[in-house]
């Protein structure tokens, strides 16, 4: 065992050559990593005997100072007791689950004389019938939605019977409650509509409508037509919500679909739930710190957990806790421990549990949707991310330039000529962080002709601010110029002759420097600034917008001008010549030697170009 010292070595192979978990820890007593081994020894052994590493393990052995473990009698014993230890101490090296109770439930209020189905976040009353958690609120939230709209359940937290004269509420008016405040229905055929719902929760919707059918039939035979009409329309909902919820999965069979996306340092994990072939949801869980690991490893970590939740919280419902663990479970990636975890869930449930892999077009199908899933989640997500960023650098600007509010209108300015020559100007506007493109402009620089970005830049700005006085438009909350201290110096000064307090700075390209104040130091914001990000942001833009515009103007000259009456000047030499003399003017002054030190012309092109010019 290379690399290693001779009191952990010991430790190593003082390991018993039996099931059990380990917990690495590292000098100042840290659990650092906890695995579990059907043999201690060999397991903890392997990973010093590695020749070839991963990023992970490399760094994982490096920081291992002390090894403590915990004996089992099996390897299942093993495994609940690593997922139950990596909870406890959250090691920076394990996968991490996170934290599921902001995550909302379904209950169905059976404490309740009239009970509702709501969304909940709090599992407050055990007699209570909870379903969850749903990880994805917004999935959660329609379910609820649509319950209440097939079922007509009461929503309302109205104590029944109502007050005299107290009118009943809206959803009864528009029909989308049974009436049980108006009697219209006995308190036990409210709550056989409400075990219906339930059963309707639980995926048993096949008999579900036998039972439903059976329910109209009586209510038809009694001659109660309204109360068979009512349970008509429930029947008919169902059959519309079944059917479009029935995607690819084979018929009548309880099976749960898994896969994952690894983004950064996070996996993402959605499971769909099939329940006699629909398609009931989706539950989306985020499993931190796995940027080194296997897919394999994180479904494990993830399966173990997602149905221990599922099974103690059917249990504790006081229902049949088998049906919270489908008869298969098909992963995206082959699983970590198959056969050991079958086994388990298998014990759990008290009946077969099948792990396996897309095996059909349907599977593959399946699969494929939830990736979709995850990517459309994925990029909520860097969105919701890029928003905050946003919102914070735009605070951090605030703060650090004293304004009184965080800018969210930023205009920018740029200069791009060669030598002076067919100078422009861009100006591009951000609002909230975000480029407003309608409202970009371009400018040509008519007061020089030689290089002289100070000036030019105060030539622009003016021209700007003047344009939105005249026209009553709000000047921007920031104005921010590309260059050092002499552009910020003439663009201030436009300020200052309109009397404004337009807050204006300068963002130096070479050090990332800010400029404020002309007398005084630039601040140098570190890499990591989100103020910084938004300054460089708007800055390249501008960069970018007015090179554009520079560029378009060169090749428009390139295509009309006098140098295409010379000849056996073609495209490339005209650009060649524009580029190291700026224009058509400065080429024909130019004498044969500065012509011919132009790359690619030479001295006889450099005479044609010469008599063509003193001929004219």
């Amino acid at each position: 065992m290379p690399d290693i010292s001779a009191q952990l070595k010991n430790k190593i192979n003082a390991l018993p050559d039996t099931p059990g978990a380990y917990l690495m820890k590292n000098r100042k007593g840290e659990v650092i990593y906890i695995g579990k081994a059907r043999s201690l020894r060999k397991r903890v052994a392997s990973y010093f005997n590695r020749t070839e590493r991963d990023p992970k393990t490399s760094a994982l052995v490096k920081n291992i100072d002390s090894i403590d473990y915990i004996a089992t009698d099996s390897e299942i014993e093993a495994l609940l007791l690593e997922n139950t230890l990596i909870k406890e101490n959250r090691p920076r090296f394990n996968v991490r689950l996170k934290d599921d109770k902001r995550y909302p439930y379904i209950a169905v209020t059976l404490a309740e004389d009239y009970p509702r189905v709501i969304f909940t976040r709090k599992l407050s009353d055990p007699s209570n019938r909870y379903f969850g958690p749903y990880t994805d609120a917004r999935a959660a939230r329609n379910i609820v939605e649509t319950i209440n709209r097939i079922f007509k359940l009461k929503t309302c937290t109205r104590e029944l019977p109502l007050r005299e004269n107290e009118r009943p509420c809206i959803n009864f008016q528009m029909k989308r409650c049974q009436g049980v405040c108006q009697n219209l229905i006995t308190g036990e055929e409210y709550r056989m509509i409400v075990d219906s719902a339930i059963s309707f929760l639980e995926g048993n919707i096949e008999p579900l409508q036998k039972n439903l059918r059976e329910q109209m039939d009586f209510y038809s035979r009694s001659m109660e037509y309204e109360k068979a009409a009512r349970i008509r329309d429930i029947i008919y909902d169902i059959q519309k919500y079944a059917e479009s919820q029935k995607v690819l999965a084979p018929v009548e069979q309880d099976l749960d679909y898994i896969a994952l996306t690894i983004d950064a340092a996070e996996a993402i994990v959605i499971v769909f739930e099939f329940r006699n072939g629909a398609l009931l949801g989706r539950k989306v869980s985020v499993i931190g710190n796995t940027r080194y690991s296997q897919p394999g490893e994180i479904l494990k970590t993830f399966i173990v957990d997602f149905y221990r939740k599922q099974f103690d919280t059917s249990r504790e419902d006081g229902e049949e806790s088998a049906r919270s663990i489908p008869e298969g479970i098909i992963t995206q990636h082959p699983l970590e421990d198959r056969k050991l975890i079958e086994e388990h869930l298998s014990t759990m449930a008290a009946k077969r549990i099948r792990i396996g892999t897309p095996a059909t077009p349907d599977d593959r199908g399946i699969i494929n949707m939830i990736l979709k899933n995850i990517a459309m989640l994925i990029a909520e997500r860097k969105a919701d991310r890029e928003r905050a960023d946003r919102r914070a650098g735009l605070q951090e600007l605030r703060k650090i330039l004293s304004l009184e509010r965080p800018p969210e209108t930023i205009e920018c300015f740029d200069i791009s000529n060669i030598q002076g020559t067919k100078a422009v100007a861009s100006m591009v506007r951000f609002s909230r962080g975000n480029p407003d493109r309608s409202s970009y402009r371009r400018y040509r620089i008519r007061g020089y002709d030689a290089a002289n970005d100070p000036g030019m830049i105060h030539e622009v700005v003016g021209r700007r601010v003047q344009y939105l006085i005249n026209e009553h438009h709000e000047l921007p909350d920031l104005m921010v110029i590309d260059g050092g201290k002499p552009q910020l110096s003439r663009a201030q000064e436009i300020i200052s002759d309109f009397n404004l307090d337009t807050k204006i700075i300068a963002l130096a390209k070479r050090f990332e420097e800010i400029y404020y104040d002309p007398g005084t130091e630039p601040l140098r914001l570190p890499a990591s600034s989100e103020a910084l990000k938004i300054l460089q942001r708007i800055r390249d833009e501008a960069h970018r917008f007015a090179i554009t515009y520079h560029r378009k103007l060169r090749e428009k000259e390139l295509k009309s001008s006098l140098l295409d009456e010379i000849p056996d000047i073609g495209e490339k030499k005209k650009k060649l010549l524009l580029q190291h003399l700026g224009s058509v003017e400065k080429i024909s002054r130019a004498g044969i030697e500065e012509l011919a030190v132009v790359p690619g012309i030479g001295k006889e092109t450099a005479r044609k170009i010469h008599r063509f010019f003193r001929e004219r």
